[in-house]
């Protein structure tokens, strides 16, 4: 399996580069690879990571998406769970399981978090995490987060990144036509120029949140169809959802219908985040206090949406900018590290190599969100070339 998933890592990342920078995109990977084997044989990653986080009086928050018990690949419809078993193992070896109200409520009250510590969040409440990540999570003693959209709960409809990733992967013919000003005809010849197609049209459609349910709609109907993903790949039904609260679990709000924020008028920002958390607090009797932005990078919300999470009665909200959290960050905009479908020995480098790149961040308060460092790059948003 390990050497699946860095050959699986290596095809995904050159996939996803421009078609003039692949190469150079491959030899990165491979450096990485080989960096993150050698502090591996020599035992530093964990030691190094631990003490890193320590002297900056830091924790991190890990975000995962869906779970498979499949190998790595192009369309994988989650992290190999024999994976996040490893990444998580690994870093509770070397770091303190917390919960995310332990962070939360620290930098709330303007202290340091748990130092050295992390906690687990799963967005987009996918049954295959109850299927695959809870019994592990359980294993490990390991406590989570899971952010749900609530109005896809038990419903016949999914995630429109979930309605792309079938729509492309079954494509009946040899291209996609071009969608003038989005982009040029994506030839899906094999299973690679598939991924390439796939990982192009989510780029635009994020960037572009106006028309993508009518490109969405065009493109499933000369496609057939809408197909559904497998059961277990869609947004839990109540019966799940339930398992989700045990004690060493909660249940966060991912807005209604997993908009990106920046996009919409404030009232219906306000419906999205109120009712949310009024939909999930109806169906378990459990207060809601926790909520993750949809897509999460800083230009997916701003000042105003952010008031209006706070005006909404949430005790955190977390990101996907990637990064530790320290003393001075924003409770309703914490960083969140992401880790890609990997082994724990590469996913444990790459949060060394955050956490270290983040040392001497000054706290996200003291910058309005439009000028906070983000480690991303640009998200394509213009007309295709």
């Amino acid at each position: 399996m390990v050497f699946l998933s860095i050959r699986q890592e290596l095809r995904t990342c050159v996939q996803e580069a421009a078609p003039g920078r692949r190469f150079a995109a491959l030899v990165k990977q491979v450096l990485r690879c080989v960096f993150a084997a050698l502090f591996h044989c020599t035992g530093l990653t964990g030691p190094l990571l631990r003490r890193t986080l320590q002297s900056g009086r830091a924790s991190l928050i890990l975000g995962f998406h869906g779970t498979s018990d499949a190998p790595p690949g192009y369309f994988s419809r989650g992290h190999a769970i024999v994976n996040v078993h490893g990444q998580i193992r690994f870093l509770k070896k070397h770091l303190r399981a917390v919960t995310l109200e332990d962070i939360a409520q620290a930098i709330g009250q303007g202290d340091s978090p748990p130092v050295a510590s992390f906690a687990v969040t799963f967005d987009d409440g996918l049954a295959n995490n109850v299927i695959h990540a809870i019994p592990m999570l359980r294993e490990l003693g390991v406590p989570a987060t899971f952010f749900i959209p609530s109005a896809f709960i038990g419903s016949s409809r999914d995630l429109w990144v979930a309605s792309l990733r079938e729509i492309v992967r079954t494509w009946p013919e040899r291209s996609i036509p071009e969608e003038p000003g989005w982009w040029p005809e994506l030839p899906v010849g094999g299973e690679a120029d598939r991924y390439a197609a796939f990982h192009r049209i989510k780029e635009v459609l994020k960037a572009r949140d106006g028309r993508r349910q009518e490109i969405l709609d065009r493109l499933a109907d000369r496609a057939g169809g809408y197909i559904r993903p497998p059961e277990r790949d869609r947004v839990v039904d109540l019966s799940l959802l339930r398992q989700m609260t045990r004690p060493e679990f909660s249940v966060g709000a991912h807005t209604r219908t997993h908009p990106i924020l920046s996009s919409m008028d404030p009232d219906a920002v306000r419906t999205e985040l109120e009712g949310c958390r009024e939909d999930l607090e109806r169906l378990l009797g459990l207060p809601v206090l926790d909520f993750a932005y949809p897509n999460g990078r800083f230009p997916d919300f701003n000042e105003d949406i952010r008031r209006l999470v706070a005006e909404a009665g949430y005790r955190c909200a977390v990101t996907t900018e990637p990064g530790t959290v320290r003393r001075g960050d924003d409770r309703l905009a914490l960083r969140r590290c992401l880790p890609r479908n990997v082994p724990a020995f590469l996913a444990a480098f790459d949060l060394l190599t955050r956490a270290w790149a983040d040392r001497r961040r000054q706290g996200d308060l003291a910058f309005p969100l439009a000028r906070r460092l983000s480690c991303l790059a640009p998200r394509v948003a213009g007309p295709a070339s």
